[in-house]
């Protein structure tokens, strides 16, 4: 079964603010949330796990930071 982040995980794990996740999220720099349930938006951890190794690999913006989900 697949984990899921909430935005707070996410915007705490990669250091920037929710604001900045949401405004990638809409410039497609940063993959969208999910809706379970509850509606409450949810990102699986694999694809965010996934985003975070290509994002080291292109040096796109992350320049080797050691982010921990």
């Amino acid at each position: 079964m697949d984990k899921y982040l909430n935005i707070d995980d996410i915007t705490e794990s990669l250091k920037v603010k929710n604001s900045t996740v949401m405004q990638w999220v809409k410039d497609g720099k940063f993959p969208p949330p999910m809706k379970l349930d509850n509606q409450i938006p949810l990102w699986s951890l694999f694809v965010i796990e996934n985003w975070v190794s290509q994002q080291q690999v292109t040096n796109d913006w992350l320049n080797k930071q050691d982010i921990d989900f």
